[in-house]
């Protein structure tokens, strides 16, 4: 379920009045991550407390017809307004279209559990006849992380594995690494490409094995279009994030190519309802618009079905963060690094596969002051992906 908060103080001291919206703020961020909420936004008002002078208030009311969430928390109802029949008359006017307030400290949404409850069932539902992962990628994840592993045991575990051994070396001897000479053997590619992205290609290769659209069955996602996004998103990710903290990170490939994974997920698990979605946010769309529809027709968005399922596979808590936050990367309280990377992988990967121009409008301003980025860097990282975007072209066996 999609919410957004709404904050005021009552306070006349400007330091009081921040202090007070602080503390609603964390209990309304609290209360959502408790009951699985997704916090689109949390509006506040900065100075004035005034009816007529309430610009965040005005904000939320304006916003409320394009029904990007379904509920609005409070910290009290008088948050609204001091004047029960103004304060009536916001509710019935949210009410209008199909959106409810809750305050946390008079009524407590105790309905939010039970939907809670009812989301988990529902992903269960859908997910009964998910595979499990193939026994491999269990045991190629834990030697890459026994530190005591050598390239001839990993390539000994792989080896055993066919197609994975025909993929991986497809890939690395694809134009784009550009190696000039063949590449013959797992071994000599682990040596030359390092253990981590050898499993990156392994963990990935392996799941998009799992969803590869069964011959005859519908399907309503582009599959060519997503894997080419996938990997570019990935690479990417590992571009910016090599250049922002100058050392590579072990699962930002993975978590990048993997962003998306719930989108597969609810197109072969519930197509009938994801193909609504479709129709009613046609790709290509980058924005949180599409949440809101996945909600209202699947009762879920593919942030968290794609989440869920990489915690059933017991994948890295890494990659699993970033799948659900990569919409909304600052909410993520352990991996901001990997999920604003990857927001802004993301994002420039739809830039460029699905718009062909550079926007900095395109971009969250806070992202990329947490970041420390300006328009003229996120310029240059365009110009330099685009050169590389030309090169994937021949990288489509790689998920076959």
């Amino acid at each position: 379920m999609n919410v957004v908060g709404y904050v005021i103080s009552y306070k006349s001291e400007k330091t009081d009045k921040y202090v007070e919206n602080k503390i609603q703020q964390e209990k309304i961020q609290s209360f959502c991550e408790q009951n699985r909420l997704e916090l689109v936004k949390i509006y506040t008002e900065i100075n004035h407390s005034q009816p007529a002078m309430r610009q965040s208030l005005v904000e939320l009311m304006n916003s409320a017809p394009e029904k990007k969430f379904s509920g609005v928390l409070v910290y009290t109802f008088d948050r609204l307004a001091l004047e029960e029949d103004i304060r009536s008359w916001i509710i019935q006017e949210l009410k209008s279209h199909e959106i409810e307030v809750y305050s946390l400290t008079e009524a407590p949404p105790l309905s939010f559990q039970q939907k809670a409850e009812k989301k988990s069932k529902t992903i269960k539902e859908k997910l009964r006849d998910l595979p499990s992962l193939p026994e491999v990628v269990t045991r190629v994840t834990e030697l890459v992380q026994d530190p005591k592993s050598s390239a001839a045991q990993l390539g000994k575990i792989i080896s055993h594995d066919s197609g994975l051994t025909s993929r991986v070396l497809r890939m690395v001897n694809s134009a784009y690494y550009g190696f000039p000479k063949q590449i013959s053997s797992i071994q000599h590619a682990i040596t030359i490409m390092g253990f981590n992205t050898i499993k990156s290609l392994v963990l990935s290769s392996s799941i998009f094995r799992i969803f590869a659209p069964k011959s005859g069955t519908a399907t309503s996602l582009d599959y060519k279009k997503f894997w080419k996004h996938s990997l570019l998103t990935a690479i990417a990710s590992r571009n910016i994030y090599q250049k922002l903290f100058f050392q590579p990170d072990e699962h930002i490939f993975s978590a990048a190519i993997l962003h998306n994974i719930g989108k597969i997920i609810l197109d072969q698990y519930d197509h009938d309802n994801y193909a609504k979605v479709l129709v009613e946010v046609p790709a290509p769309h980058f924005g949180n618009d599409v949440l809101a529809v996945e909600q209202k027709h699947c009762d879920v968005t593919h942030q968290y079905i794609g989440h869920f399922v990489a915690e059933s596979w017991n994948l890295p808590e890494m990659i699993s963060d970033v799948i659900l936050y990569h919409h909304s990367p600052l909410e993520s309280k352990n991996q901001h690094s990997l999920t604003t990377v990857v927001y802004l992988g993301n994002l420039l990967s739809h830039l460029i596969l699905d718009y062909g121009f550079f926007s900095i409008n395109s971009f969250d301003d806070e992202i990329l002051s947490h970041l420390g980025l300006n328009e003229d860097d996120l310029a240059e990282i365009y110009i330099e992906l685009k050169q590389e975007a030309e090169q994937l072209n021949d990288l489509e066996s790689f998920f076959k």
